[in-house]
């Protein structure tokens, strides 16, 4: 065994670390998980008196301090490769094991700041910590990079409570089980045993070593082969008699005098990288999802699926060694998870200890009104309910829009329940049934909903099929037959194209012989719909009237000579020479339009096309009389709907009245 005594400790500045405060932060009052700004765990341990969570991240060479919800309040960083965490007993201080740079460095826990750096010595590489009977012990090697890879493993101590810190190595006897071939894990027993145990997750030996170390001497105990090798995490019963310890296959219980199992608990296939047990015995395991044992059972009392939080793979989350924690003494359990970006997150579990109870409902998908309708269901957990166990019974309908209690209903001996319910209300009918909970259930709540039939609403609206022309003010009226309690309609216009949206012209109550109006001016192709929205006892009704809007279109002749009548038409004459020009005029609209012209002339008793075409109608066109000299001839321009015509479906087609021509030589 190797003492050396060191000088005053030293102000750490070489840790050029930053630090972030907040405060105010409450518990959570539910499962929660939040983003952690680590790259790796280390370690976590929980304050309970202050509420503070503390993560080690060896990659990122920090120590992150949040709330029991995950709230961040503290960080520090620049401290290499930072592994284990250990607390001082009153919660003022945190210890962080310096692997790379062979010290331990002290913290004031609430802040993490004023670091103070106690040196270890050549060659010693500390990975794990532990504070028990007032000294630190921790775990070391002489290599230095990676705690699963070293070579001259052992134990030493680090004894603060004198003028001097004092360091004391190789604790550890040579030979034999007590030689660690790289840096053991350490975790202590709770309270004030003095236990320590040692394991090393490097090999597959499943080798654990049990100390005493309540006098502040270092004695091993016991050392045996537990489980299938490659232990990940080992964790002590309350009372110090047991130690629980994970490992790639299986999760072992083995007495602490000589580490002969004593039992076991499920892995369900999955990796266990994780295990505590909280101040009541109960157990929680984590790796591929997160599992709660209470003490002797094999069925968990509560099993939490990880999600899967990595958009780059298939993969769920895990819990990676040593990053599971209960809430010392108390009932919540803390996991960080990690994906494969190695996106880490806190997730905090309230109510791990109690059962999770199954509330499954069952019924007809629809019904009549004022018919009774049974709803039957099973209430089953894990953990069996107590005799006497009720549920209760809440129905929510169009009546009721809040809820009108039902009562409650006693579960039998299989968790079975039903009820009868006969409902006024139509629509949907939704049946919540409740489970309050109790010292080892959570509470639960599950919902059925029926579609309860209703009257159909006689419901009718004025002027469908119809056109009128642009700007035209149209009064449109609703008429709505009898129905139960409702007699509001709403009158909405949805005009045509994407520019503008459908709008509410009038919601109010109809009349006293069911009438409602509202006037539109119209401007487009329009969809005026009347809604009503049902009631209790009648059907939603919903009926439209498409009606159409003309354009604004024009056509003017120019260039002409003179004019004059013939068989009662206005004729312009132009000399051949001359081309006629027509200029169309047209309502505008959010895209260019283009005008429709079609000439025609009259030849052997009758009139006949001469030809036609699209123009735009920002420029005139032009028609040529070459060949037609003495000819009756007629025009007129439209608007076409459709997008392939005059390029949009904004309104109903719209052509102006003839306008007659004729040249001359």
């Amino acid at each position: 065994m190797r003492h050396r005594r060191l000088g005053a400790a030293t102000a750490l500045a070489v840790l050029a670390g930053s630090t972030v405060l907040a405060t105010g932060a409450t518990p959570a009052l539910a499962d929660s998980g939040k983003v952690l700004p680590i790259k790796s765990v280390g370690d976590l341990v929980v304050d309970r008196t202050h509420q503070r969570i503390f993560v080690s991240d060896p990659t990122g060479g920090k120590i992150v301090e949040t709330t029991y919800d995950g709230t961040v309040v503290a960080s520090i960083s620049g401290l290499p490769r930072v592994t284990g965490l250990a607390l001082s007993p009153d919660g003022d201080k945190v210890y962080g094991a310096l692997e790379s740079s062979r010290a331990v460095v002290a913290l004031t826990a609430a802040t993490l700041t004023g670091p103070v750096r106690y040196d270890l010595g050549a060659g010693i590489y500390p990975v794990s910590l532990e504070s028990v009977a007032g000294k630190l012990w921790f775990s070391y090697d002489n290599y230095g990079r990676d705690p699963l890879i070293g070579s001259d493993g052992n134990i030493g101590s680090l004894d603060l409570s004198g003028a001097e810190p004092v360091v004391t190595l190789e604790l550890d006897s040579t030979g034999g089980l007590g030689l660690w071939s790289g840096a053991p894990q350490l975790t202590s027993a709770p309270g004030d045993s003095g236990l320590l145990a040692a394991f090393d997750p490097g090999t597959s030996s499943g080798i654990i070593a049990v100390y005493n170390v309540s006098d502040g001497t270092f004695t091993r105990t016991a050392a045996n082969s537990v489980g299938g090798g490659y232990t990940r995490a080992v964790a002590f019963t309350p009372d110090g008699t047991q130690v629980v310890a994970a490992d790639y296959s299986a999760v072992t219980v083995a007495d602490t005098a000589d580490l002969e199992p004593a039992g076991s608990y499920p892995t369900d296939g999955g990796w266990v990288r994780a295990v505590d047990v909280a101040s009541d015995g109960t157990v929680a395991t984590g790796g591929t999802a997160v599992r709660v044992f209470t003490p002797g059972r094999t069925t968990p009392v509560r099993k939490y699926a990880l999600p899967h939080t990595d958009p780059t793979t298939t993969g769920y989350d895990e819990v990676p060694d040593r990053a599971l924690a209960w809430e010392p003494g108390g009932d919540r359990l803390f996991a960080v998870t990690d994906n494969y970006s190695e996106i880490h997150y806190l997730r905090v579990y309230t109510e791990p200890k109690k059962s999770l109870p199954t509330l499954k409902l069952s019924g007809p998908a629809s019904a009549k009104r004022a018919k009774p309708v049974t709803i039957t269901g099973t209430l089953t957990a894990s953990v069996p309910l107590p005799a006497g166990t009720s549920v209760t019974v809440t129905r929510i309908d169009l009546e009721f829009p809040s809820g009108k209690p039902l009562g409650t209903r006693a579960v039998a001996a299989n968790g079975s329940f039903s009820f009868t319910d006969t409902t006024s209300a139509g629509g949907k009918v939704t049946y919540r049934v409740s489970y309050a909970g109790g010292e080892k259930h959570s509470a639960v709540s599950a919902a059925r909903s029926v579609s309860v039939s209703r009257k159909a609403t006689y419901l009718s609206l004025t002027n469908n099929g119809k056109t009128y022309g642009y700007g035209k003010t149209v009064k449109f009226t609703a008429h709505l037959g009898a129905t139960y309690k409702s007699r509001t309609v709403e009158l909405w216009a949805d005009p045509s194209g994407g520019d503008q949206r459908r709008r509410l012209l009038k919601r109010a109550r109809v009349s006293s012989t069911g009438y409602l109006s509202a006037s539109l001016r119209l401007f487009r192709n329009t969809k005026v719909s009347a809604v009503f929205t049902g009631d209790a006892r009648n059907a939603p009704k919903t009926v439209t009237a498409s009606v159409g809007a003309k354009v604004k279109v024009s056509l003017k002749l120019a260039k002409y000579y003179k004019s004059g009548k013939v068989s009662g038409h206005k004729y312009r004459y132009y000399h051949v020479r001359t081309q006629a020009k027509l200029t169309v005029a047209m309502t505008a609209a959010p895209n260019a339009r283009n005008s429709y012209i079609s000439v025609q002339f009259y030849y052997q008793g009758r009139w006949r096309a001469w030809g036609n075409g699209y123009f735009s109608v920002s420029e005139p066109a032009y028609l040529s009389g070459t060949g037609f000299v003495g000819y009756k001839m007629r025009v007129r321009a439209a608007y076409l709907k459709g997008r392939s015509r005059s390029g949009d479906d904004l309104n109903t087609s719209t052509w102006t009245p003839y306008q007659y021509l004729s040249f001359t030589s």
